[in-house]
């Protein structure tokens, strides 16, 4: 669901547009991915890689750096989605491996557990129960399952070609990636004065550790886990920058069955029969959800003299919420699902978006929302209305970026 929060006036010297995505797991990438490929393609008179100021958290942190470093929509579906890039072969079990390092750092630390819970045992004989025993080896469990070096290291890569930059501070446009200090609780924007020095993608890192997922991510001395631990989107560090108009991007909401209709249940009366996933999936959602909900309310009061666009799926998605949050295997799916559905958004709310937009310069293609027949791959390279002379020129830029990224397949080899 697309929801608005018109201002009272329209931008003043110049457009001033920027992008807050929340997080989401691999799911919120691909759903961001084609979301911002359905704005790209139907917004005319802005350019998502040329935007004021970005914003990113957490699974929202990939799609923000990408864009902040001049790689398109288009080309982070083929990197991202269908794999097509020679250049940056995306493998999603490298995102998957075992953090054996944290595993070897915990295992280390069962000798000394099982020393105090002996100790504790013959000191307190008659106190000692089951669950002061379990607590005294609770420091052995691991902070994380998988390790995400991976996503640093992929973002790396990316970011040190090509004239890219993985260094906050040579960016063209401002880019912000929030995590959380786990010692303290606090939000740290990365790209802020005083953290602008940190590599983006080790703040990338940081921003989608997962806690129970992914371990903490050190950086220098300081632990750091996912940007959503106190916030949702972080919208306000762009409004905060001065943005006029600020496009905000949340894949995850909580369900309403009472829209779904029978068959997404799948039999089931309510989804408490799905098992405890499924009641916490909810839970999860509500909470994040209704978090942001909240941080919304409040842009309104201290920016109301701003523009703010929320995209969202509708509550009543149920393909959305029955699909694995931590899942690559349907990204094709859901990046489809999310280009359609902001169509749809788009299309839906035109009479209240065409004015909003154009107050900043932006025309809402409509002859591309209102063809039928269009799909996030229909033409990754171009939109349906440019010449055919365009076109030409076009196909010559894709065979060349094509073999740019065999040769640079091939450099990185030899």
């Amino acid at each position: 669901m697309l929801k608005t929060h018109p201002s009272a006036a329209g931008s003043a010297g110049g457009a001033r547009i920027g992008l807050a995505l929340a997080g989401g797991g691999p799911l919120g990438i691909t759903y961001e991915i084609g979301a911002v490929h359905a704005l790209a393609e139907a917004l005319e008179g802005v350019d998502l890689n040329d935007l004021m100021v970005y914003v990113g958290v957490s699974a929202g942190a990939v799609v923000a750096s990408s864009l902040a470093n001049q790689i398109t929509p288009a080309q982070m579906c083929r990197i991202f989605v269908r794999n097509e890039s020679q250049a940056f072969p995306l493998n999603p079990e490298q995102f998957l491996k075992p953090a054996y390092a944290e595993y070897r750092h915990r295992l280390g630390r069962i000798p000394l557990s099982v020393v105090r819970a002996v100790r504790d045992m013959l000191r307190h004989p008659t106190q000692q129960g089951v669950i002061r025993t379990l607590n005294a080896f609770a420091s052995v469990l691991p902070s994380g399952v998988f390790s995400n070096v991976s996503i640093h290291e992929f973002l790396q890569y990316i970011f040190s070609s090509r004239g890219r930059s993985n260094d906050f501070r040579k960016l063209k446009h401002r880019l912000y990636i929030v995590a959380a200090r786990l010692d303290t609780g606090e939000s740290v924007r990365f790209g802020a004065q005083g953290h602008d020095h940190v590599p983006i993608s080790k703040a990338v890192q940081a921003s989608t550790a997962l806690p129970g997922l992914y371990p903490p991510v050190e950086i220098e001395g300081e632990l750091y886990v996912d940007g959503a631990l106190q916030r949702t989107l972080h919208a306000s560090a762009a409004l905060d920058d001065g943005a006029d108009l600020l496009l905000c991007i949340n894949p995850i909401v909580p369900v309403d069955v009472r829209l779904t209709g029978d068959k997404a249940l799948a039999g089931r009366e309510n989804l408490a029969d799905g098992g405890l996933v499924v009641v916490l999936a909810q839970t999860f959602r509500a909470l994040i959800h209704s978090r942001m909900k909240v941080g919304m309310a409040q842009y309104d009061e201290r920016f109301a003299d701003r523009d703010v666009v929320l995209f969202e799926p509708n509550p009543g998605d149920a393909r959305m919420f029955f699909t694995n949050v931590f899942s690559f295997a349907n990204r094709r799916r859901v990046c489809e699902h999310a280009y359609q559905t902001t169509r749809r958004d788009l299309l839906a709310r035109r009479d209240e978006l065409e004015p909003m937009f154009a107050k900043h310069g932006i025309r809402l293609r409509t002859e591309i929302l209102d063809d039928p027949n269009r799909h996030f791959d229909t033409d990754l390279s171009i939109p349906a209305s440019v010449s055919a002379l365009g076109r030409r020129r076009n196909r010559v830029t894709n065979d060349l970026s094509a073999t740019l990224d065999e040769l640079e397949s091939y450099l990185g080899k030899v």
